[in-house]
C-alpha cells in the first residue's frame, strides 16, 4: 500500500527542478543510477518524469515505441533488446553498451 502512496505521475506542469539546469538533473538521476541506488526502470521513470515531464503515452510516442513498453521497463519487468532500451534512453543521452569487467 505505502509503494501506492509514492507512485510519481507527470502533469500538466513543468518539472520542478530545484534551481537545477536540466542538464545538472539529468546527472544526478544518472549517477543515483550508476551508484546502484535506482534500477533501469526507476532510472527511466524519473528522467521521463523529473526531466521530460510528459506522461508515457506521450514519451511512448517520442521514442516510437509501445505505451505498454515504456510501462514494463519502467516497472522493470520484461527483457527488451539493446535496441529497444537504446531507442528509449537516447533522448536523455544513454545508451548501453559493454565495457570490459574489471575483477
Amino acid at each position: 500500500m505505502s509503494k501506492l502512496l509514492n507512485r510519481q505521475r507527470a502533469s500538466d506542469a513543468a518539472p520542478d527542478l530545484q534551481g537545477l539546469s536540466r542538464t545538472q538533473a539529468r546527472d544526478q538521476v544518472i549517477e543515483q543510477f550508476m551508484e546502484g541506488e535506482l534500477t533501469q526502470g526507476e532510472l527511466l521513470k524519473k528522467l521521463r518524469i523529473d526531466i521530460l515531464g510528459v506522461k508515457q503515452d506521450a514519451f511512448a510516442t517520442l521514442v516510437k515505441v509501445s505505451r505498454k513498453t515504456i510501462s514494463d521497463v519502467e516497472n522493470d519487468n520484461g527483457n527488451y533488446s539493446v535496441n529497444t532500451i537504446n531507442q528509449i534512453f537516447r533522448p536523455f543521452g544513454l545508451a548501453l553498451k559493454l565495457e570490459p569487467v574489471h575483477d
